[in-house]
Protein backbone atom coordinates (compact mmCIF):
# COMPACT_ATOMS: atom_id res chain seq x y z
CA UNK A 1 0.00 0.00 0.00
CA UNK A 2 1.23 3.43 -0.74
CA UNK A 3 2.91 5.49 2.39
CA UNK A 4 2.41 9.29 3.47
CA UNK A 5 6.31 9.41 2.00
CA UNK A 6 4.81 8.73 -1.76
CA UNK A 7 2.01 10.75 -1.44
CA UNK A 8 4.11 13.32 -0.84
CA UNK A 9 6.21 12.18 -3.48
CA UNK A 10 2.98 11.53 -5.96
CA UNK A 11 1.87 15.18 -5.04
CA UNK A 12 4.47 16.86 -7.38
CA UNK A 13 3.64 14.90 -9.93
CA UNK A 14 0.47 16.18 -12.68
CA UNK A 15 -0.12 13.73 -16.03
CA UNK A 16 2.74 13.79 -17.65
CA UNK A 17 1.11 12.39 -20.56
CA UNK A 18 -1.62 14.82 -20.89
CA UNK A 19 -0.03 17.71 -20.02
CA UNK A 20 2.58 17.31 -23.02
CA UNK A 21 -0.66 16.86 -25.58
CA UNK A 22 -1.98 20.63 -24.17
CA UNK A 23 1.44 21.73 -24.91
CA UNK A 24 1.41 20.30 -28.49
CA UNK A 25 -2.16 22.15 -28.91
CA UNK A 26 -0.88 24.97 -27.72
CA UNK A 27 2.28 25.18 -30.12
CA UNK A 28 0.29 24.44 -32.92
CA UNK A 29 -3.57 26.00 -32.54
CA UNK A 30 -2.22 28.70 -29.93
CA UNK A 31 -4.32 29.33 -26.27
CA UNK A 32 -7.60 30.28 -27.56
CA UNK A 33 -7.92 27.40 -29.11
CA UNK A 34 -7.58 25.39 -25.15
CA UNK A 35 -10.91 27.89 -24.31
CA UNK A 36 -12.84 26.70 -27.50
CA UNK A 37 -12.13 23.20 -26.70
CA UNK A 38 -12.80 23.13 -23.18
CA UNK A 39 -16.97 22.88 -23.90
CA UNK A 40 -16.36 19.98 -26.06
CA UNK A 41 -14.29 18.26 -23.31
CA UNK A 42 -17.20 18.73 -20.79
CA UNK A 43 -19.74 17.40 -23.31
CA UNK A 44 -20.80 13.89 -22.67
CA UNK A 45 -23.22 13.45 -25.27
CA UNK A 46 -20.98 14.26 -27.90
CA UNK A 47 -17.80 11.63 -27.86
CA UNK A 48 -16.93 12.09 -31.36
CA UNK A 49 -13.03 13.11 -31.73
CA UNK A 50 -13.56 13.28 -35.73
CA UNK A 51 -13.59 17.03 -35.65
CA UNK A 52 -10.65 17.97 -33.43
CA UNK A 53 -7.15 18.02 -33.58
CA UNK A 54 -5.20 15.43 -35.08
CA UNK A 55 -3.19 15.34 -31.92
CA UNK A 56 -6.00 14.58 -30.04
CA UNK A 57 -7.16 11.69 -32.36
CA UNK A 58 -3.54 9.91 -31.65
CA UNK A 59 -3.98 10.41 -28.37
CA UNK A 60 -7.33 8.73 -27.86
CA UNK A 61 -6.36 6.16 -30.05
CA UNK A 62 -3.08 4.69 -27.79
CA UNK A 63 -5.47 5.04 -24.76
CA UNK A 64 -8.62 3.03 -25.64
CA UNK A 65 -7.27 -0.20 -23.90
CA UNK A 66 -8.22 -0.92 -20.49
CA UNK A 67 -5.64 -1.80 -17.52
CA UNK A 68 -4.65 -5.45 -16.74
CA UNK A 69 -6.95 -5.54 -13.43
CA UNK A 70 -9.81 -4.76 -15.38
CA UNK A 71 -12.31 -7.28 -14.55
CA UNK A 72 -15.94 -7.62 -16.68
CA UNK A 73 -17.54 -9.75 -13.61
CA UNK A 74 -16.36 -6.67 -11.41
CA UNK A 75 -17.42 -4.63 -13.54
CA UNK A 76 -21.41 -5.83 -13.75
CA UNK A 77 -21.25 -5.79 -10.15
CA UNK A 78 -20.53 -2.54 -9.85
CA UNK A 79 -22.64 -0.94 -12.49
CA UNK A 80 -25.81 -3.40 -11.02
CA UNK A 81 -24.95 -1.92 -7.96
CA UNK A 82 -25.30 1.35 -9.25
CA UNK A 83 -28.57 1.20 -11.51
CA UNK A 84 -29.96 -0.50 -8.02
CA UNK A 85 -29.23 2.54 -5.49
CA UNK A 86 -29.36 5.29 -7.86
CA UNK A 87 -31.30 7.29 -6.15
CA UNK A 88 -28.99 7.01 -2.65
CA UNK A 89 -25.85 7.07 -4.62
CA UNK A 90 -27.38 10.83 -6.28
CA UNK A 91 -27.86 11.72 -2.61
CA UNK A 92 -24.50 10.78 -1.41
CA UNK A 93 -22.28 12.32 -4.42
CA UNK A 94 -24.20 15.73 -3.48
CA UNK A 95 -24.11 15.79 0.11
CA UNK A 96 -21.14 14.18 0.64
CA UNK A 97 -18.28 13.25 -1.81
CA UNK A 98 -18.32 16.41 -3.00
CA UNK A 99 -17.56 18.94 -0.49
CA UNK A 100 -15.33 15.62 1.36
CA UNK A 101 -13.16 16.74 -1.98
CA UNK A 102 -13.40 20.16 -0.85
CA UNK A 103 -12.06 19.51 2.55
CA UNK A 104 -8.28 18.90 0.59
CA UNK A 105 -7.12 22.13 1.30
CA UNK A 106 -4.49 22.81 -0.94
CA UNK A 107 -6.68 21.32 -3.80
CA UNK A 108 -9.43 23.22 -3.70
CA UNK A 109 -7.47 25.88 -4.31
CA UNK A 110 -7.17 24.88 -8.10
CA UNK A 111 -11.20 24.24 -7.80
CA UNK A 112 -11.32 28.10 -6.72
CA UNK A 113 -8.85 29.69 -8.91
CA UNK A 114 -10.49 27.85 -12.24
CA UNK A 115 -13.72 29.89 -11.10
CA UNK A 116 -15.75 26.90 -13.18
CA UNK A 117 -17.34 25.79 -9.82
CA UNK A 118 -17.69 28.65 -8.29
CA UNK A 119 -19.04 30.76 -10.82
CA UNK A 120 -21.28 28.01 -12.89
CA UNK A 121 -22.08 25.43 -9.83
CA UNK A 122 -25.40 24.22 -11.42
CA UNK A 123 -23.36 23.36 -14.66
CA UNK A 124 -19.95 21.84 -13.37
CA UNK A 125 -23.02 19.82 -11.14
CA UNK A 126 -25.08 18.52 -13.84
CA UNK A 127 -21.59 17.58 -15.73
CA UNK A 128 -20.67 16.10 -13.03
CA UNK A 129 -23.84 13.99 -13.07
CA UNK A 130 -23.95 13.55 -16.40
CA UNK A 131 -20.19 11.76 -15.86
CA UNK A 132 -20.99 9.82 -13.57
CA UNK A 133 -24.15 8.05 -15.13
CA UNK A 134 -21.81 7.67 -18.81
CA UNK A 135 -19.21 5.70 -16.13
CA UNK A 136 -21.46 3.59 -15.00
CA UNK A 137 -23.61 2.75 -18.01
CA UNK A 138 -22.38 -0.73 -19.12
CA UNK A 139 -22.92 -0.31 -22.22
CA UNK A 140 -20.37 2.35 -22.95
CA UNK A 141 -17.76 0.13 -21.58
CA UNK A 142 -18.65 -2.61 -24.07
CA UNK A 143 -17.82 0.15 -27.11
CA UNK A 144 -15.04 3.18 -27.38
CA UNK A 145 -17.07 5.47 -25.64
CA UNK A 146 -15.61 4.74 -22.21
CA UNK A 147 -12.45 5.90 -23.52
CA UNK A 148 -13.83 8.89 -25.03
CA UNK A 149 -15.51 9.90 -21.74
CA UNK A 150 -12.57 9.43 -19.52
CA UNK A 151 -9.88 11.03 -22.16
CA UNK A 152 -12.12 14.38 -22.40
CA UNK A 153 -11.88 14.17 -18.52
CA UNK A 154 -8.41 13.71 -18.34
CA UNK A 155 -7.73 16.71 -21.08
CA UNK A 156 -10.43 18.86 -19.14
CA UNK A 157 -7.97 18.39 -16.02
CA UNK A 158 -4.51 19.18 -18.61
CA UNK A 159 -6.25 22.15 -19.65
CA UNK A 160 -7.03 23.77 -15.97
CA UNK A 161 -3.55 22.69 -15.73
CA UNK A 162 -2.09 24.86 -17.63
CA UNK A 163 -4.03 27.58 -17.45
CA UNK A 164 -3.48 27.65 -13.23
CA UNK A 165 0.25 27.14 -13.61
CA UNK A 166 0.26 30.31 -16.70
CA UNK A 167 -1.28 32.59 -13.91
CA UNK A 168 1.22 33.40 -11.80
CA UNK A 169 -0.83 32.75 -8.96
CA UNK A 170 -0.45 28.90 -8.29
CA UNK A 171 2.45 28.65 -4.58
CA UNK A 172 4.24 25.17 -5.75
CA UNK A 173 3.65 24.90 -1.58
CA UNK A 174 0.58 23.78 -2.31
CA UNK A 175 2.14 20.80 -4.80
CA UNK A 176 1.39 20.36 -8.69
CA UNK A 177 -2.02 21.37 -9.82
CA UNK A 178 -4.38 18.45 -9.84
CA UNK A 179 -1.57 15.99 -8.76
CA UNK A 180 -1.92 12.37 -8.34
CA UNK A 181 -2.74 12.60 -4.48
CA UNK A 182 -5.46 14.87 -5.14
CA UNK A 183 -7.18 12.61 -8.27
CA UNK A 184 -6.59 9.67 -6.29
CA UNK A 185 -8.76 11.59 -3.30
CA UNK A 186 -11.43 12.20 -6.00
CA UNK A 187 -11.65 9.08 -7.35
CA UNK A 188 -11.72 7.26 -3.55
CA UNK A 189 -14.51 10.24 -2.79
CA UNK A 190 -16.38 9.00 -6.05
CA UNK A 191 -15.78 4.94 -4.53
CA UNK A 192 -14.87 4.72 -0.99
CA UNK A 193 -16.94 7.64 0.03
CA UNK A 194 -20.15 6.75 -1.61
CA UNK A 195 -19.67 3.03 -0.03
CA UNK A 196 -19.30 4.57 3.43
CA UNK A 197 -22.61 6.94 2.82
CA UNK A 198 -24.73 3.65 1.99
CA UNK A 199 -23.61 2.19 5.66
CA UNK A 200 -24.43 5.66 7.16
CA UNK A 201 -27.48 5.42 5.69
CA UNK A 202 -28.14 2.41 7.31
CA UNK A 203 -27.82 0.19 4.72
CA UNK A 204 -25.61 -3.23 4.65
CA UNK A 205 -23.36 -3.27 1.45
CA UNK A 206 -21.94 -7.09 1.05
CA UNK A 207 -18.02 -7.47 0.58
CA UNK A 208 -18.36 -8.23 -2.71
CA UNK A 209 -20.44 -5.29 -4.64
CA UNK A 210 -17.93 -3.05 -2.36
CA UNK A 211 -14.68 -4.61 -3.74
CA UNK A 212 -16.39 -4.33 -7.25
CA UNK A 213 -17.22 -1.34 -7.07
CA UNK A 214 -13.74 -0.41 -5.76
CA UNK A 215 -12.16 -2.01 -8.56
CA UNK A 216 -14.09 -0.70 -11.13
CA UNK A 217 -13.52 3.13 -9.98
CA UNK A 218 -9.47 2.03 -10.15
CA UNK A 219 -9.91 1.43 -14.04
CA UNK A 220 -12.23 4.52 -14.12
CA UNK A 221 -8.84 6.18 -12.16
CA UNK A 222 -6.22 4.54 -14.74
CA UNK A 223 -8.32 5.65 -17.66
CA UNK A 224 -8.29 9.43 -16.22
CA UNK A 225 -4.16 9.07 -15.41
CA UNK A 226 -4.34 8.31 -11.91
CA UNK A 227 -1.08 6.20 -11.65
CA UNK A 228 -1.55 2.63 -10.96
CA UNK A 229 0.74 1.73 -8.35
CA UNK A 230 -1.23 3.80 -5.91
CA UNK A 231 -4.56 2.77 -6.12
CA UNK A 232 -6.05 0.11 -3.12
CA UNK A 233 -6.20 -3.28 -4.21
CA UNK A 234 -9.41 -3.89 -1.67
CA UNK A 235 -12.20 -1.87 0.15
CA UNK A 236 -9.52 -1.48 3.43
CA UNK A 237 -7.07 -0.91 2.04
CA UNK A 238 -8.93 2.10 0.01
CA UNK A 239 -9.91 2.92 3.84
CA UNK A 240 -6.22 2.99 5.00
CA UNK A 241 -5.08 5.36 1.81
CA UNK A 242 -8.16 7.93 2.27
CA UNK A 243 -7.07 8.57 5.86
CA UNK A 244 -3.54 8.92 4.70
CA UNK A 245 -4.59 11.68 2.74
CA UNK A 246 -7.36 13.41 5.22
CA UNK A 247 -4.80 13.36 7.84
CA UNK A 248 -2.10 15.08 4.83
CA UNK A 249 -4.55 17.48 3.13
CA UNK A 250 -7.82 17.89 5.79
CA UNK A 251 -8.01 21.33 6.97
CA UNK A 252 -10.46 24.31 6.79
CA UNK A 253 -9.71 26.67 4.24
CA UNK A 254 -11.63 29.87 2.70
CA UNK A 255 -11.77 28.14 -0.67
CA UNK A 256 -12.92 24.64 0.61
CA UNK A 257 -15.94 26.45 2.73
CA UNK A 258 -16.92 28.84 -0.40
CA UNK A 259 -16.93 25.95 -2.84
CA UNK A 260 -19.26 24.19 -0.43
CA UNK A 261 -21.32 27.28 0.15
CA UNK A 262 -22.04 27.60 -3.28
CA UNK A 263 -22.63 23.79 -3.87
CA UNK A 264 -25.28 23.75 -0.74
CA UNK A 265 -26.97 27.07 -2.08
CA UNK A 266 -27.57 25.12 -5.72
CA UNK A 267 -28.58 21.73 -4.02
CA UNK A 268 -31.33 23.84 -1.39
CA UNK A 269 -32.36 25.29 -4.70
CA UNK A 270 -33.56 21.71 -5.95
CA UNK A 271 -35.97 21.43 -2.80
CA UNK A 272 -39.19 22.64 -3.02
CA UNK A 273 -39.74 23.88 0.48
CA UNK A 274 -37.31 25.19 3.28
CA UNK A 275 -38.10 22.47 4.90
CA UNK A 276 -36.62 20.02 2.49
CA UNK A 277 -33.77 22.39 1.86
CA UNK A 278 -32.58 22.43 5.40
CA UNK A 279 -33.17 18.55 5.54
CA UNK A 280 -30.64 18.19 2.62
CA UNK A 281 -28.35 20.31 4.31
CA UNK A 282 -28.94 18.27 7.52
CA UNK A 283 -28.02 15.30 5.65
CA UNK A 284 -24.98 16.76 4.62
CA UNK A 285 -24.15 17.22 7.70
CA UNK A 286 -24.45 13.59 9.23
CA UNK A 287 -22.82 12.29 6.29
CA UNK A 288 -19.83 14.33 6.60
CA UNK A 289 -19.58 14.28 10.16
CA UNK A 290 -19.24 16.74 12.63
CA UNK A 291 -15.73 17.46 12.26
CA UNK A 292 -15.82 18.21 8.78
CA UNK A 293 -19.05 19.85 8.56
CA UNK A 294 -17.67 22.75 10.97
CA UNK A 295 -14.71 22.98 8.70
CA UNK A 296 -16.53 23.41 5.46
CA UNK A 297 -18.69 25.90 7.02
CA UNK A 298 -21.65 23.98 6.69
CA UNK A 299 -24.10 25.28 9.40
CA UNK A 300 -26.62 23.69 11.67
CA UNK A 301 -30.49 23.08 10.74
CA UNK A 302 -33.61 23.07 12.97
CA UNK A 303 -34.20 19.66 11.54
CA UNK A 304 -34.24 16.85 14.60
CA UNK A 305 -32.19 13.34 13.91
CA UNK A 306 -35.30 11.74 13.82
CA UNK A 307 -36.06 13.49 10.45
CA UNK A 308 -33.01 12.49 8.96
CA UNK A 309 -33.99 9.05 8.37
CA UNK A 310 -36.82 10.17 5.94
CA UNK A 311 -34.31 10.83 3.19
CA UNK A 312 -35.94 9.14 0.70
CA UNK A 313 -37.64 12.41 -0.89
CA UNK A 314 -34.35 13.96 -0.79
CA UNK A 315 -33.05 11.53 -2.68
CA UNK A 316 -35.21 11.54 -5.54
CA UNK A 317 -34.34 15.63 -5.81
CA UNK A 318 -30.28 14.36 -6.19
CA UNK A 319 -30.97 11.59 -8.61
CA UNK A 320 -32.16 13.71 -10.96
CA UNK A 321 -28.70 14.83 -11.17
CA UNK A 322 -26.87 12.27 -10.51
Amino acid sequence: MISKAELSNYRALGDKEADEIIDQIVKQNGVAYLRQLMPFLSDYQNLSFQNQSPILQTFLSINATFPTFYDKKQLIRATNFYRENQQNIGLILGLYSLPYCYLGADGAKVLYMSERIKNDTYKRLTETGSFLKAVMNYDNWQSERMFAICLKVRLLHAVIRYFTLHSKQWNWAWGYPINQEDMLGTNLAFSLVVLRGMEKLGYSVDKSYEDAYINTWNVIGFLLGVKQEMMPESYLEAVKIDKLIAERQFRESIEGQQLTASLMKVIRSFAPSELTADLLQSQSRMLLGEKYAKMLGIAETNIPNTLLKVYNTTSVLMSKVF
